[in-house]
């Protein structure tokens, strides 16, 4: 009884996925949205992200004390964090850059100690922040938009136009706590 459960939901998933992927006729043209990125893209990006972590911190023992987060969109990898010193940051780099798909490197590591729970509890509140306040604005692309907080710093990375980015450097820079914005945009425009 269990194992004919379990083909009816597998049946009915099955073609859940089947029905997505069929076109849907409609007099209207498809339109190319240039600023979402497609599901192999998105799955190009996780696995960047893992692989890159993962050939970092098995790369040298002085990975081992080091906080490194890998932040991938449409190919172009964000580094931050702490490294105990300049020759393991520019071997991170170096690292990511060697992996599959990665089309640029933004190598925005500190050489320092851990942050503190404190500082990491702060920049999680502050990525809120600004979501939150990009939430708010209804005409806003928020789903185009990764934001990333390190140290009291806000990465805005994503696919958009220069009006885009321009907006979200505005709404970001309206959250308190913020030391400086940094854009990691690539443009549509």
């Amino acid at each position: 009884m269990l194992k004919k459960g379990v083909q009816l939901i597998t049946l009915a998933i099955w073609m859940a996925l089947v029905s997505a992927c069929t076109p849907i006729l409609t007099s209207q043209p498809i339109a190319d949205n240039k600023g979402t990125r497609s599901l192999g893209t998105l799955y190009n990006d996780q696995l960047i992200e893992s692989s890159a972590a993962d050939a970092i911190s098995r790369s040298s023992i002085l990975f081992a004390s080091a906080n490194v987060s890998v932040i991938s969109v449409n190919g172009i990898v964000l580094l931050i964090g702490q490294v105990p010193n300049e020759d393991t940051k520019i071997i991170a780099g170096g690292i990511t850059r060697n992996i599959s798909n990665v089309r640029k490197v933004h190598n925005e590591l500190l050489v320092s100690g851990p942050a503190s729970g404190v500082v990491k509890a702060n920049d999680a509140l502050i990525t809120t922040k600004v979501k939150a306040r990009m939430l708010a604005e209804t005409d806003f692309p928020t789903s185009r938009i990764k934001v990333v907080t390190e140290n009291g710093v806000v990465y805005l990375m994503g696919l958009v136009t220069q009006a885009e980015a321009n907006w979200a450097v505005g709404i970001a820079s309206n959250a308190s706590g913020i030391q400086r914005i940094v854009k990691v945009f690539e443009y549509i425009d």
